[in-house]
């Protein structure tokens, strides 16, 4: 006996099933959309004629060159073992344009997995909607500050990649998280330990609505595993520098916590920090507050949004605990948590309520206000990205017109001995530091390889 209120087999899991031209046409999207910001953001100018950083010649160049730190001098000041074994095995063997172009990939593939983790979170708008969310996450304003350190900041980027890929089948049971917890933890701080606070975000954005204990036991885990990337870094400088700790470089200007005035001046310190940080990043801070705002009142986004917010307070309380305790402070580029405080609270607007068809192209209406708060994202983020790599591209350009008109052959004999005078008054600045240091590779790149001195 059938009734007609009772579908037959077949029809229930044909309407299950995802749509099978939705998957190829996802597929799709994700590269064309990260190549279409690639290419727009100026990212690929970047990765094809590199301006590079002074400090990140120490990781494109084999060890012992004139005028440039050692990697050992990073792995005491900053911790940065992975980063000195990535150079022995890859970068000292390449070029500044391999390097760049590594560090892009690295960060496409990086991106794309936290596409993916919003997607299996249940962030599944229409195509033209889930094209402007790629561009937004993508264009961060903060991360371009990144790129021109790509020698020394690879192994991060690919660190992150490799987990943001690797969390979904983490998550899938309590040992294989606490495992990723403490592997990505671990090379986070052994490489550069804000992508680990990325990484702490994106694995709270993947347990969704989890119960508060499991998400405060991921948070406690994180914290456990980057105390022990911190513990491997001191006790790798123990066995191999006869310090057990981290000596922080002079220009950081620490101030260690050992007293009450020493905390009322790092207290300040943070906070100046973090005004300064948000007076720069208003119209991130606003666009955040104003997706928190609708969103707190929607019963299916407020709790992905409060365990969003404590993964949050995680990460500004462990930037303060670490000026208060040293006194130094993250400089901005430091800080990429912030650019998501915008796009994840923006993103969780679109969140999948029912049954949508994915082979629809118009915007929903329940789609219109993240839509436009995402598309604010996405075009200040691209001017961001075209204005910083445009302003370096033309430092490199200027510095390497100067290199190549004063190392010019005079009477076809090329220059042997290159000397470069600076102005007393500049010359023992940190700016006259980079300017000098900046030069002194420009004409290294001119000559072939001709080492400059100093006017004696």
């Amino acid at each position: 006996m059938t009734t007609q209120t009772l579908a037959p087999p077949a029809h229930r899991r044909a309407r299950l099933l995802p749509s099978v031209s939705s998957v190829p046409r996802y597929r799709l999207l994700v590269p064309l959309t990260i190549a279409f910001a690639f290419l727009v953001t100026q990212g690929v100018v970047q990765a094809v004629t590199p301006f590079i950083r002074q400090d990140d010649w120490t990781f494109l160049l084999p060890d012992d060159q004139p005028n440039v730190a050692p990697p050992r001098y990073y792995n005491i000041s900053e911790g940065r073992w992975l980063n000195t074994g990535w150079w022995w095995l890859v970068g000292q063997h390449g070029t500044p344009t391999t390097a760049a172009l590594t560090y892009a990939l690295g960060y496409a593939l990086l991106v794309a997995g936290m596409w993916r983790v919003l997607r299996r979170s249940g962030v599944r708008p229409g195509p033209v909607v889930d094209a402007v969310l790629g561009v937004a996450l993508y264009a961060s304003c903060v991360w371009v500050q990144l790129l021109y350190w790509p020698g020394a900041l690879t192994p991060s980027v690919l660190v992150g990649a490799t987990a943001i890929w690797l969390l979904p089948w983490a998550a899938r049971s309590r040992l294989r998280m606490a495992l990723w917890l403490l592997l990505s933890g671990v090379a986070a701080v052994l490489s550069y330990p804000p992508i680990g606070v990325v990484l702490l975000i994106f694995a709270v954005v993947h347990l969704r609505d989890a119960p508060w204990r499991q998400v405060l036991a991921v948070v406690a885990g994180w914290v456990v595993a980057f105390g022990t990337g911190i513990l491997v870094a001191y006790t790798l400088n123990w066995i191999f520098n006869q310090h057990f700790g981290i000596e922080l470089a002079s220009w950081r200007q620490a101030n260690p916590l050992n007293s009450v005035d020493s905390l009322n001046d790092n207290v300040g310190r943070w906070l100046d920090s973090a005004q300064a940080l948000w007076r720069a990043q208003w119209w991130v801070a606003l666009v955040g507050l104003v997706a928190f705002a609708v969103g707190i009142r929607d019963r299916l986004v407020r709790p992905r949004l409060l365990r969003l917010l404590a993964a949050f307070v995680v990460a500004c309380g462990l930037d303060a605990g670490q000026t208060i305790v040293t006194g130094a402070v993250t400089e901005a580029r430091g800080q990429l948590w912030t650019w998501l405080v915008a796009v994840l609270p923006v993103a969780f607007l679109l969140l999948r309520r029912g049954r949508t068809d994915p082979r629809a192209v118009r915007v929903l209406p329940a789609e219109r206000v993240p839509a436009l708060l995402l598309a604010v994202l996405a075009v200040v983020g691209v001017l961001s990205w075209r204005a910083d790599i445009g302003a370096h591209q033309a430092t490199r350009v200027q510095y390497a017109a100067i290199a190549a008109q004063a190392t010019a052959p005079e009477a076809g004999d090329p220059a042997v001995r290159i000397v470069v005078y600076q102005n007393w008054y500049v010359k023992g600045s940190r700016d006259g530091a980079l300017m000098a240091s900046t030069m002194f590779m420009a004409v290294r790149q001119a000559t072939g390889g001709v080492q400059p001195r100093w006017c004696r």
